[in-house]
């Protein structure tokens, strides 16, 4: 599994969003948020700057709770239509893994079990982790983001 360390900027996102109890993370929950950013499909892909599907897990200040978001990126002054949401995306350092849609749970493991705690990186908390699927999410592979601090380059 390669690892690509990457800054990204400071970006926004519309779309739907529910709060998630960690150790109830399922492929059930998550398929539900998503098909509940399908009934909105329209709505966000018509304000969206690029064609980009994104998975974000923000933090929050309930350390057993994160705020799951399925959406798109839009501009940081778009209006945000009824039953949606917009948040941000601070800029930052991140480890990309890319990997089959399939996979993505496969990869978790190994990036919090197995890379992450070999890494000469830091898992930065205050930022979301969060999965970048191409246009047609269902054939192209997802590139998983997970925010680090403190990089050192190991040759």
């Amino acid at each position: 599994m390669d690892t690509i360390i990457k800054k990204k900027e400071t970006f926004s996102v519309l779309g739907v969003q529910s709060q998630i109890n960690q150790g109830s993370e399922t492929s059930e929950l998550f398929a539900g948020i998503w098909k509940l950013f399908e009934s909105y499909r329209e709505i966000i892909e018509s304000l969206s700057i690029d064609n980009k599907y994104f998975g974000i897990q923000f933090p929050t200040d309930k350390g057993e709770v994160t705020e799951y978001m399925a959406g798109m990126m839009v501009e940081e002054d778009s209006v945000v239509p009824e039953g949606l949401a917009k948040r941000v995306v601070p800029s930052g350092e991140y480890a990309a893994f890319v990997c089959p849609v399939e996979e993505i749970g496969k990869y978790y493991q190994y990036i919090f079990t197995k890379w992450l705690p070999s890494a000469s990186v830091l898992f930065n908390p205050r930022n979301p982790v969060f999965e970048e699927y191409p246009e047609k999410y269902s054939t192209g592979p997802v590139c998983i983001h997970i925010p680090i601090t403190k990089y050192v380059k190991v040759d």
